[in-house]
C-alpha cells in the first residue's frame, strides 16, 4: 500500500468511528436547545473533554512548533500561554454566563440583549469573518497534515476531512460534537505527550541541545524581543479569541451552573501541557538543521523524519482528531450564529423547531463548502492567520469583561472601542497595509508596527475608549434582563421579549 493511500484509508476508518458516533447520537435530537447546547446539563468530566478537545486544535499542534522553530522557547513558552491563560480567564466569565443568562444560546444573545442594534450587527459581521478565518485554519491544517506525512495531495486532504465532519454535526449539532468530543480528547491526550520522547530518544537530547547552541543560540534566550513581545500578545490573543468564540459560549450554556468554573480552570491548565509538549519538536529542527517547507510542517517533518511509518500513522491519528474535533465544534457554532442570530431573529422570528433545525443543517453544509473554498488557495501560514485574527480578538475582550460585570458600560464606547481598535490594530499589524487575507489595502508604510503591535494596539484602543467613555457617560443596564430572556418558550416571541425586557438608563 503507498503512503498517500494509507494516509486516506487511516483518516477514513478514523472518520466512519466519529460518523458512527455522531449519527448514532443525532437521533436523540428533537428541539433546537439539543442542536445548540445540547441539553444544558452536561457534568465536568465531559465538559472538560469536550473543551480540551475543542480547544486542542490543527494550529495547537502545528502552530505551537511553528513558534517554536520561529521564536525559539519564548516561542512555545508564549502559544502554551495563549490557549491556557485564556480557558482559565473565561472561567469567571462562563461561571456569570451561565446563572445570568440561563437560557441562552449564543455570544449573540450577549451582544443582542446587553447593548444595542449597531453592536449586534458590528459583533455579528467580526465573528463571522472571525469564524472564516478559524475554519479557514483547520482546513489548512487538514490538508498540511496529510501532505506532509503522507504526500497526500493538499486538496484532497482537506476536501475528504470537512465532508467527513460535515457528515455527522449537520444532523446532530452539539450533542454529536460532544458525544464524538470525549473519545477524541482521550486520542489526542494519549498520543501528544508520546512523540517528544520519542522524537528526542532518537534524535538525542545531547545532539539537539549542542545543534540549538551552534545553528541557532538565540532559540535558548529568554530576553529575544520578538519572543517578549509574543509573550504579552499571545495572551491577549488567546484570551480575546476564547472570550469572542461561540464554541466557549456554547458550552458555558451546556455545562450544569455547578460545574462551569472548575471546568473552565481545569481545561485550560491542561492545555497549556499540548503545546509544550508538540512546540518542543521544533527544537529539534532547530538542532539538527532541518528546514521545514512550508514552516507549519514542521512537526509533521519531524516525526516523519524520526519516528518513520509508524510514529506517520500515530501522529496522523492524533492531529485528524484534533483538526475533526475543532472543525465539528466550529462548524456547529457557526451554523447556532446563523439558526439563532440571523434565522431566527431577522429571516423567521416564529420559526418552530423543525424549521430551526432545517435552517441550522442547511448553514452546516454551506459553512463547509465556505471552508473548502477558503483554505484552497492556502493564502497564509497557519501562526500568520491566528495572529491576524486576534487583533479582532483583542478588541473585545474589554466589551465582553465590562458589559458582563459592569452596569455603567457605555454602548457607544463599546461599539467605536471595538471598531477603531480593530481598525488601527489591523493597521499596525500590516505595517501601513490592510492585510485582509485575499485583500491587501496599501495605505502607506510604517516600520514600527507588525502583527504583535497590532494586536496590543487593538486591544489597548478598545480599553481606553470602552473606559473612558463610560466613565464620563455612564450607563445603568439591569442584569435581570438577561434572566427574563427568551421568555417565548412561554408563549412570547423573542422579537417582543428583546424590545420590551432591556432595561438601559442612559446618562
Amino acid at each position: 500500500m503507498s503512503q498517500s493511500m494509507l494516509g486516506i484509508v487511516v483518516v477514513v476508518v478514523l472518520g466512519a468511528i466519529w460518523a458512527w458516533i455522531g449519527l448514532s447520537i443525532a437521533r436523540r435530537v428533537k428541539s433546537a436547545d439539543d442542536y445548540l447546547v445540547g441539553g444544558r446539563n452536561v457534568g465536568i468530566g465531559l465538559g472538560s473533554a469536550t473543551l480540551l478537545a475543542t480547544w486542542i486544535t490543527g494550529n495547537t499542534i502545528l502552530a505551537a512548533p511553528e513558534s517554536g522553530y520561529d521564536m525559539g522557547i519564548l516561542g512555545v513558552l508564549g502559544y502554551a500561554l495563549l490557549g491556557g491563560l485564556g480557558v482559565m480567564a473565561f472561567a469567571p466569565l462562563a461561571k456569570r454566563i451561565r446563572t445570568a443568562i440561563p437560557n441562552g444560546r449564543t455570544v449573540g444573545d450577549f451582544f443582542q440583549i446587553r447593548f444595542d442594534h449597531k453592536n449586534y450587527v458590528l459583533f455579528l459581521i467580526a465573528l463571522i469573518i472571525w469564524d472564516v478565518g478559524w475554519l479557514l485554519t483547520q482546513g489548512l491544517g487538514a490538508g498540511i497534515l496529510l501532505q506532509s506525512v503522507f504526500g497526500v495531495p493538499f486538496h484532497v486532504g482537506l476536501v475528504i476531512t470537512v465532508a467527513i465532519v460535515t457528515a455527522y454535526v449537520t444532523f446532530g449539532g452539539m450533542r454529536s460534537v460532544l458525544g464524538t468530543d470525549f473519545l477524541q480528547c482521550m486520542l489526542i491526550m494519549v498520543v501528544v505527550f508520546i512523540f517528544p520522547a520519542w522524537v528526542f530518544g532518537n534524535a538525542g537530547f545531547h545532539t539537539v541541545y549542542s545543534g540549538i547552541q551552534k545553528l541557532s543560540p538565540s532559540a535558548l534566550s529568554l530576553t529575544n524581543p520578538t519572543g517578549i513581545a509574543w509573550l504579552i500578545a499571545g495572551p491577549l490573543i488567546g484570551i480575546g479569541e476564547v472570550f469572542m468564540d461561540n464554541t466557549f459560549w456554547q458550552r458555558a450554556y451546556s455545562l450544569r451552573p455547578s460545574t462551569v468554573n472548575k471546568t473552565y480552570l481545569f481545561s485550560g491548565l491542561g492545555w497549556m501541557f499540548v503545546p509544550i509538549a508538540t512546540g518542543s519538536l521544533a527544537l529539534v529542527a532547530l538542532g539538527t538543521g532541518f528546514k521545514p517547507n512550508p514552516v507549519n510542517s514542521v512537526a509533521p517533518d519531524i516525526v516523519s523524519q524520526y519516528t518513520g511509518q509508524l510514529g506517520g500513522v500515530l501522529f496522523l491519528a492524533l492531529l485528524w482528531a484534533a483538526i475533526a474535533s475543532t472543525l465539528a465544534a466550529l462548524l456547529n457554532a457557526v451554523a447556532a450564529i446563523f439558526m439563532n442570530d440571523i434565522y431566527q431573529r431577522y429571516i423567521n422570528p416564529n420559526a418552530t423547531n423543525k424549521q430551526l433545525l432545517k435552517a441550522g443543517k442547511i448553514a452546516t453544509v454551506v459553512i463547509a463548502v465556505v471552508t473548502i473554498i477558503a483554505a484552497w488557495p492556502e493564502p497564509m501560514t497557519m501562526l500568520s492567520l491566528l495572529t491576524l485574527m486576534g487583533v479582532i480578538n483583542a478588541a473585545y475582550i474589554i466589551p465582553i469583561t465590562l458589559g458582563l460585570f459592569w452596569s455603567k458600560t457605555n454602548r457607544h464606547g463599546v461599539f467605536y472601542g471595538a471598531l477603531i481598535g480593530s481598525i488601527v490594530g489591523l493597521f499596525i499589524y500590516g505595517n501601513g497595509t490592510f492585510d485582509l487575507i485575499f485583500v491587501k489595502i496599501p495605505v502607506t508604510h510604517i516600520t514600527w508596527g507588525g502583527p504583535y503591535p497590532g494586536v496590543i494596539a487593538g486591544g489597548f484602543i478598545s480599553l481606553t475608549l470602552t473606559v473612558v467613555w463610560s466613565w464620563l457617560q455612564p450607563e445603568t443596564f439591569n442584569f435581570a434582563s438577561f434572566r427574563k430572556y427568551r421568555a417565548d418558550r412561554a408563549g412570547v416571541s423573542v422579537s417582543s421579549v428583546s424590545s420590551e425586557q432591556v432595561e438601559v438608563v442612559r446618562g
